[in-house]
């Protein structure tokens, strides 16, 4: 094994202040790193080319000369089997001077978490530290980044090169938020462009690396800076006396409180509950003092939090692997101090609540499943301080085994179909039935104790809202009527509101039974029993195609010319004002071009204001497929109009011969615009020739605001028009 070095850089100077070791397979072997790691995956070996590379690596910074910070990459099940005497040897390797990172890919962190939060202790033990490679490649990754506490959370190229989504917003916003919590410094990789580190400064990138700042070659022999990097983090059960538990730890900083247990299993469905608000970067840890204590209803609690979260997992004594589809159960050994304890701990980018207990010795344990039950005491703890949430869950994650199969648990088997009961007279009082049955609206009724919650009842407006008959609808989930162009934005959202038992209001664009969309204004309701257990949902509709229609035409008006379709005259002139402030970012130039149609009155006069808005439709149909890609057409009003050029080179390229100047460009494409006018226009009733002229101004020799750039542009198209030149059909 070989390693070549890529610079890493400060954004803020661009000061080389670490680099990243890239491995390359020796004589015999595939240079290529992704087809060596391939072969090593069919030949069983990764685990040792892994060793292998960091091992190249750290042999690799032998002539360094100065303090050195060394990023390095190792899989998350490599770091989790080094042996202390690994990390001995390793350590040993390590030059004088150099700091080292080691680089934890987020793929797969799940397998294993227990593990690899392990491996990353025993990094840091020998003074090493931790950096969260490839952030964004897989979002439900981003649920360890707490618990790992990583000094360097690296962002995946694809969020540095990739278009703006609510993805890549989540991403960013939990990166920035454990950054901002914890002191991690971001670094954004895959930069090659200007804009690529636009995009990395406004993501919070603190530093970057790629082809911008340097290719993979070799050790920088000199002009490398120190990188400064946050104190380790303390470590686990820090201030706790005794054996460190989930409740010693809570009770270390706060004093516990007692309670019955009624009290205290609503305040643990009330924590479950909050982690179903979240989002699928969430995990849930829990602890129950013994497998029997997960009743029925607990375990469909469970079940659902297993969908809907990254890991759900819990431990006890004689726990199954799995207590309920989807979460991970681990069995604890009959002298673990958990036994003893009550625990539920939630965890998220932007959330942390736990909840530890421990029986009150006086009354008893001997009892728990028994008619003594309903007497038990506990004392308490229950805190959102994130730090001490974290301690508290980390020591569960550690208890937890691997998953089965290595993956996300799969998907249950559908039930078998069997007939769905429609609620009748003798569930709903007889005037309730009658009157939800003749309702205008749509109503439907689905039951939320069975799988996929299907319809039991549908009335007939909403039979008729999406033409289908009753048959077709019962037994089904809702969700039968979305499509391909449904918002799945939306959609998301109000399934976790769903399972958590709270109130939806929303409006989505459905499909009804024949193909055809329609908007639907939905608003959906818990029904509860006794036990506050959510048994069915009601759903309230209404097809609100025309008012969206509406509104989405206003919306479409505000910015677009009627007649034309153009961006209208507000639109244009603050896309022009926005290309201005980024071409005073990046020095490149941008032009004003408009255009007035030649004698465009005599064709109003001389055959009506029908064929004039015939012929601006025309006119601004020929123009905008002459402007480029990029380039901007609006109509200012009347027979005016106006193209912004936008990202221009600058005037003067001297290291770039024979590259068009901005005002070249500007003269081809004002050509271009006269051409595409050129031909006549075949209108209903006329054969008309319509000329144009046009004038230009330039960013920034005209002018460099956008009030007298467009006045340049004036002046310069009235020139045109006096000019002699200037021909007049």
């Amino acid at each position: 094994m070989q390693s070549l070095f890529q610079p890493i850089v400060d954004l803020s100077d661009g000061a080389l202040v670490a680099v990243e070791a890239l491995s390359r397979g020796g004589a015999g072997a595939p240079e290529s790193p992704t087809e060596l790691f391939a072969a090593a995956a069919a030949a069983g070996t990764t685990a040792a080319l892994d060793t292998a590379c960091l091992r190249a690596a750290l042999c690799g910074m032998a002539t360094a000369a100065e303090p050195t910070t060394l990023f390095v990459n190792i899989e998350p099940a490599t770091l989790s089997t080094l042996s202390c005497a690994d990390l001995a040897e390793l350590e040993e390797l390590t030059p004088a001077g150099v700091q080292v990172v080691l680089e934890v890919t987020e793929r797969d962190l799940l397998e294993r978490p227990a593990d690899l939060v392990r491996g990353v202790r025993g990094a840091r033990a020998i003074g090493w530290r931790v950096a969260l490679d490839d952030v964004g490649a897989e979002p439900a990754g981003l649920a360890l980044v707490s618990f790992l506490r990583p000094d360097v959370i690296k962002l995946d190229l694809a969020l540095v090169r990739g278009h703006t989504s609510l993805q890549a917003a989540a991403v960013v916003n939990a990166v920035r938020a454990d950054a901002e919590r914890s002191g991690a410094l971001i670094l954004a990789e895959g930069i090659e462009t200007e804009e690529h580190l636009d995009r990395a400064l406004a993501m919070g990138a603190h530093l970057g690396q790629g082809w911008m700042f340097g290719r993979p070659g070799e050790l920088p022999a000199t002009g490398m800076r120190a990188l400064p990097l946050r104190p380790l983090p303390p470590a686990h059960g820090a201030g706790v006396t005794g054996p460190v538990t989930p409740f010693a730890v809570l009770t270390a900083a706060s004093a516990p409180q007692r309670a019955g247990l009624a009290l205290l299993a609503s305040m643990t469905r009330q924590v479950e509950r909050q982690a179903l608000l979240l989002d699928e970067q969430t995990v849930v840890l829990a602890n129950f003092q013994h497998a029997e204590l997960m009743s029925a209803r607990t375990r469909r609690r469970y079940e659902t939090l297993g969908r809907l979260t990254a890991l759900t997992a819990v431990t006890g004594a004689g726990m199954p692997d799995e207590p309920a589809p989807g979460v991970v159960g681990t069995a604890l050994d009959a002298d673990d101090l958990l036994n003893d304890e009550w625990v539920v701990t939630v965890v998220s980018p932007h959330f942390a609540a736990a909840l530890a207990a421990r029986e009150v010795p006086e009354d008893g344990r001997g009892d728990r499943t028994g008619a003594g039950a309903a007497g038990r005491r506990l004392d308490y703890v229950l805190t959102y301080d994130r730090t001490r949430v974290l301690e508290a869950a980390g020591l569960l994650l550690e208890k937890t085994r691997p998953a089965a199969t290595g993956t996300a648990p799969a998907p249950r088997p559908a039930p078998a179909a069997a007939p769905v009961p429609r609620v009748t007279e003798t569930e709903l009082p007889d005037l309730m039935l009658r009157a939800v049955s003749v309702a205008r609206n749509g109503v439907v009724i689905a039951d939320a104790r069975r799988h996929d919650q299907p319809l039991v009842y549908a009335n007939a407006a909403f039979l008729r809202m999406t033409g289908y008959r009753e048959a077709e609808v019962l037994g089904r989930n809702c969700r039968f009527l979305q499509g391909p162009d449904t918002d799945r934005n939306q959609v998301h959202p109000i399934g976790r509101r769903l399972l958590a038992g709270r109130e939806v209001d929303a409006v989505l664009l459905n499909y009804r039974r024949d193909g055809s969309a329609f908007w639907n204004e939905m608003h959906i309701s818990a029904v509860r029993d006794a036990h506050g257990e959510v048994t069915h949902l009601i759903g309230s509709q209404f097809d609100v195609t025309a008012r969206v229609d509406r509104e989405r035409r206003t919306a479409y008006l505000a910015h677009h010319d009627e007649l034309t379709g153009l961006p209208n005259r507000a639109h244009v002139l603050e896309h022009l004002n926005l290309e201005l402030r980024r071409a005073r970012r990046s020095g490149g130039s941008v032009a004003a071009v408009l255009l007035d149609l030649d004698d465009f009155k005599a064709v109003n006069d001389r055959f009506g204001h029908a064929v004039g808005d015939a012929a601006l439709v025309g006119a601004a149909a020929r123009l905008r497929a002459a402007v480029r890609a990029g380039d901007l057409l609006g109509r200012l009003g009347g027979d005016e109009f106006l193209v912004v050029l936008a990202g221009l080179p600058g005037l003067v390229h001297p290291d770039e011969v024979g590259r068009p100047t901005a005002e070249e460009t500007v003269r081809r494409v004002q050509e271009h615009l006269r051409a595409a006018l050129e031909t006549p226009l075949q209108l209903p009733g006329a054969v008309l020739r319509i000329g144009a002229s046009s004038g230009a101004a330039v960013f920034p020799v005209d002018a460099d605001e956008p009030a007298s750039l467009l006045a340049c542009a004036d002046a310069a198209m009235y020139r045109t028009k006096r000019g002699p030149a200037h021909r007049r059909d």
